[in-house]
């Protein structure tokens, strides 16, 4: 399909899906991006997707009202996929703010200028190792690859959003939890045997300082468990990406089953 051949209508409606989610993704939507820079490749993705979604959607006239209707509808679906694409790097984050807390640094927030709150410094270094880890491992491609299955799974429609639609959303939102408890569980464990040890330490010598030693060792045992399990946060990283697309997947058939 040439560029003369492609259809207005469609090609605007492709926009404001690939927009939406452009603008909400992982890596994609990062702040350090430029908005222009974002417009333009959300216009050269929206081109590409377009041949995609013709055989399949039943779009109304351009100068109806329900073309409008059905182009807000696109933006917010393209937003809502974007977001659940970021799930697992919001799960990661939270189970290292977690860990980070059992280590000692709940003063030691920082002020994150991509996100625009205060960010604990063992949740923030492990988003952004699973950022490249998502990058090395061409996640970047399997969410574009999301993007154009989802006008064959759920093309351009007007018919709302089924009651299935609402438990998948709330199913995803969990995981962010379940991700969570997955990171954070080996250094957690860990920070609990030795907070045991330190208790145990303080009963059996009172006049020792357990506070000056127990700070210490907390922080370099939390920072040895997450150095020794990284291959376990690859995997962790690896199977919440794929639980993801498939609850991404499931959430768009019910979209369209709606």
């Amino acid at each position: 399909m040439g560029l003369i051949e492609l259809d207005p209508g469609q090609m605007f409606l492709a926009f404001m899906r690939v927009s939406g989610f452009v603008f909400a993704a992982p890596v994609l939507g990062s702040p350090v991006i430029p908005r222009l820079i974002k417009v333009w490749y959300s216009l050269l993705i929206a081109m590409i997707m377009v041949p995609m979604m013709s055989a399949h959607a039943d779009i109304p006239p351009v100068e109806s009202a329900g073309f409008f209707v059905l182009a807000g509808r696109e933006v917010m679906l393209g937003i809502l996929m974007g977001m659940i694409s970021s799930l697992f790097i919001h799960g990661i984050e939270f189970g290292g703010h977690l860990v980070g807390l059992q280590m000692g640094f709940a003063a030691s927030t920082l002020f994150d200028p991509l996100s625009k709150n205060q960010s604990a410094v063992v949740g923030r270094f492990q988003a952004m190792l699973a950022l490249v880890l998502f990058l090395i491992m061409n996640g970047h491609h399997s969410m574009l690859q999301g993007l154009a299955l989802s006008y064959k799974v759920a093309p351009p429609s007007l018919s709302g959003f089924g009651v299935g639609a609402g438990k998948e959303l709330i199913t995803l939102g969990g995981t962010v939890f379940t991700i969570a408890v997955r990171v954070a569980i080996p250094a957690l464990i860990a920070l609990l045997l030795a907070q045991i040890g330190v208790g145990l330490l303080a009963k059996t010598m009172p006049q020792m300082n357990v506070f000056v030693i127990g700070f210490p060792v907390k922080i370099a045992l939390g920072l040895f468990v997450i150095g020794v399990t990284m291959p376990y946060f690859t995997y962790v990283l690896t199977k919440s990406i794929h639980e993801t697309d498939i609850g991404l997947n499931n959430l768009l058939r019910a979209i369209a089953g709606g």
